[in-house]
C-alpha cells in the first residue's frame, strides 16, 4: 500500500511537470509551483527528484518513450512501407489536434521545445534530447530502407533522407508554434511525401 502511494506520488508530480513544461517551458516553471499543482511537498519532491533538472531528464524520458510508441504503432502496421510513413505523420498531427483542444493554443514539439532552450545549457539534457531525435531518424530510416528493399523507392541515402524529415518536422512545429496554427501541420503528411520524392529525385554528388 505504500509502495502504491509512493508511485502515485512520483506519477503526480511527472504528469504535472509535462503539462507545465509543454505549455510554458522548463525555466518558468518553479518546483514549488509544481508541488502545489501535484498536490505533494516539496519533501516529496526532493526524495524523487534530487533536482528540478533530474525531473527534467525524467520527462524527457517520458516524452521519448510516447512519441516512440505513438511512431512505432504507425510504422510497423500492415501496409507498404510508404503508406506507413505518411500514416505516421497523419497520426501526428491527429495528436496535436487533441492538444490544441485542450490548451487552446499550439505549443508545438514538446521535445523540440526543450531542445531549443536547454541544449547549450546542459550538456546532459542536450545528450539526452539528441539520443531521442536518432532514436526517430532511426525508425523512419529503417523504413526507408524497407521501401527501397521493396522496389517502391530506387536506392538512396537514407539516413540522410530520415535526418531530413525530421528536421522538417521540427521546423513546421516550431512554425506552428510561433504563428499560433494548427493549420501549418495540416499538410505535414503530403509534404514529408514530396520531401522523400525530393530525395530520389536528387541528382548524385
Amino acid at each position: 500500500m505504500i509502495v502504491g502511494r509512493i508511485s502515485d506520488t512520483r506519477t503526480r508530480l511527472l504528469e504535472t511537470a509535462i503539462e507545465l513544461m509543454y505549455v510554458r517551458g522548463y525555466s518558468a516553471v518553479g518546483v514549488q509551483e509544481l508541488c502545489t499543482r501535484a498536490g505533494v511537498n516539496k519533501g516529496s519532491f526532493y526524495y524523487f527528484f534530487p533536482s528540478k533538472r533530474e525531473l527534467a531528464l525524467a520527462v524527457i524520458d517520458v516524452y521519448r518513450q510516447r512519441m516512440l510508441d505513438l511512431w512505432n504503432d504507425a510504422l510497423t502496421a500492415d501496409y507498404a512501407p510508404l503508406e506507413r510513413l505518411r500514416r505516421t505523420f497523419e497520426r501526428t498531427y491527429e495528436v496535436h489536434c487533441g492538444l490544441m483542444a485542450v490548451n487552446g493554443q499550439m505549443h508545438g514539439c514538446p521535445l523540440g521545445n526543450l531542445a531549443l532552450e536547454l541544449s547549450c545549457q546542459d550538456e546532459e539534457i542536450r545528450q539526452r534530447l539528441c539520443d531521442t531525435f536518432a532514436d526517430w531518424i532511426g525508425m523512419i530510416d529503417r523504413l526507408l530502407r524497407q521501401a527501397v528493399a521493396t522496389g517502391a523507392l530506387p536506392v538512396i541515402d537514407t539516413t540522410t533522407t530520415a535526418q531530413t524529415v525530421v528536421a522538417y518536422f521540427e521546423g513546421v512545429m516550431m512554425l506552428a508554434k510561433t504563428q499560433n496554427d494548427l493549420a501549418v501541420v495540416t499538410h505535414l503528411p503530403h509534404s514529408v511525401m514530396a520531401l522523400v520524392r525530393a530525395a530520389v529525385q536528387a541528382p548524385p554528388r
